[in-house]
C-alpha cells in the first residue's frame, strides 16, 4: 500500500476526434491524473491544441510521427509518449488511444492503482499462437510502403496496392527471418498499464540494444509484439496479471498438442480494457465493433477500466449512460 494517492499518466495516441479526446480528458481530470497526447504528423493538430492547450496538466509530444497502420511508426509514437512521461513521473503509466473511454470512475481508477502491484499487458508466445509467427519472419516495410489507404486512384497508391498483393501472393517463397538470440517472442494488444519501474525498465532496454528496434521495425504490427517482448523476456514477467494462470494454460495446450488460435485466454483479464471483436465471428460488427447502446449492459457489468471503440455521434447514447450512470458525471 502507497502512503499518497498514486499519479497515473494517460498516454494517448490520436489522429482524429479532438471533441471526444477532450471529453475523455475531461472525465479523467482529477488530482494526480496527467495527460501526455500525441496527434499524428498527418492531422491538423490546431483543434487539439485549441481544446486541451490550456490544460497544465495536459501535455503534447512536440516532435510528431507520421503513422502507418501496422508499421513500426506506432512503436515510436509510444516511445515517445512513454520518455515524455517518465521525465515528470507517475505510479503507472496506461496507454490509450484517441478513440477509448473510462467505465470505471476515477476513484474507482485511484483506489485500484493504489494497491496494484502488476503489469497489466495481456500476451502469448507466438508459438501458442501460430497465426501470429509470420509478423516477425518475413521482413514487412511497412513504414517505407504503406499497407493502408487504397482509397484513390493516384499512382502512388496504385503501386503500394500492386506491390502489396504481390508480397501477399509470393510470401511464402520469401526466406525467413532469425528472431534474436536469447529471446522468445510475444504477442498481445497494444493496450497496457505499466508501473514507472516498468516503463524505465523498457526505456533502458530499448537505449541498450538498438539491435532490438531495428528488428522489429520490419516486422507487422509491432506494437502487438515489441512491448510484450520486453516484458515477458525481463524480471518483470512474473509481475504481469495472470502470468501463473497463462503457464498453466500453455502447458495444458502443449500436453494436448494444440497448434490453434482457438481457446486463447481473454485479453481483458490481462490488460482491463473492454473491445468487442464479436465481428470476426458473426460478420455483423466492424472488427474492433463501434461500441453503441447495445453494448451497455456487458459494459456496466465489464470489470474492465476502459473500453474502445467509441465514435461521438454513434457512441452518443451510450457515452451519455456511461457518464451518466458510472461516472457520476452530468450529461
Amino acid at each position: 500500500m502507497r502512503n499518497a494517492r498514486p499519479r497515473l499518466a494517460y498516454l494517448i495516441t490520436a489522429h482524429n476526434q479532438p471533441e471526444h479526446l477532450l471529453r475523455m480528458v475531461n472525465a479523467l481530470d482529477c488530482p494526480g491524473a496527467a495527460f501526455y497526447i500525441h496527434v499524428d504528423r498527418k492531422s491538423d493538430s490546431s483543434a487539439f491544441y485549441s481544446l486541451l492547450g490550456k490544460k497544465d496538466n495536459v501535455h503534447f509530444v512536440e516532435n510528431r510521427v507520421s503513422v502507418n497502420w501496422m508499421g513500426f511508426s506506432l512503436v515510436e509514437v509510444s516511445l515517445r509518449l512513454l520518455r515524455l512521461a517518465v521525465e515528470h513521473g507517475f505510479h503507472y503509466c496506461l496507454l490509450l488511444s484517441g478513440s477509448d473511454y473510462p467505465i470505471k470512475s476515477n476513484d474507482n481508477l485511484f483506489s485500484f492503482f493504489e494497491y496494484a502491484d502488476k503489469e497489466y499487458v495481456a500476451f502469448w508466445r507466438l508459438d501458442d499462437r501460430p497465426s501470429w509467427l509470420h509478423k516477425i519472419q518475413y521482413y514487412y516495410p511497412i513504414d517505407a510502403i504503406p499497407i493502408r489507404g487504397w482509397s484513390t486512384n493516384t499512382e502512388p497508391v496504385f503501386w503500394r496496392r500492386y506491390f502489396w498483393g504481390r508480397f501477399f501472393k509470393f510470401q511464402r517463397q520469401m526466406p525467413k527471418r532469425e528472431f534474436l538470440n536469447g529471446m522468445v517472442p510475444y504477442g498481445g494488444p497494444d493496450w497496457w498499464s505499466l508501473s514507472f519501474a516498468c516503463a524505465k525498465y523498457v526505456l533502458r532496454f530499448v537505449e541498450e540494444n538498438p539491435d532490438y528496434q531495428d528488428f522489429y521495425q520490419y516486422t507487422q504490427s509491432p506494437g502487438e509484439l515489441f512491448f510484450q517482448t520486453i516484458i515477458l523476456n525481463s524480471n518483470f514477467a512474473e509481475r504481469v496479471e495472470n502470468y501463473d494462470n497463462y503457464q498453466k494454460w500453455s502447458a495444458e495446450r502443449c500436453a494436448q498438442r494444440e497448434l490453434s488460435d482457438r481457446g486463447m485466454l481473454p485479453e481483458d483479464a490481462f490488460n482491463y480494457r473492454y473491445i468487442d471483436w464479436s465481428g470476426e465471428v458473426s460478420g455483423e460488427r466492424e472488427c474492433p465493433a463501434i461500441l453503441d447502446e447495445r453494448d451497455w449492459d456487458n459494459i456496466r457489468r465489464s470489470h474492465c477500466h476502459f473500453a474502445r471503440k467509441f465514435d461521438p455521434v454513434r457512441s452518443d447514447g451510450l457515452l451519455r449512460l456511461i457518464d451518466r450512470e458510472i461516472l457520476g458525471l452530468s450529461n
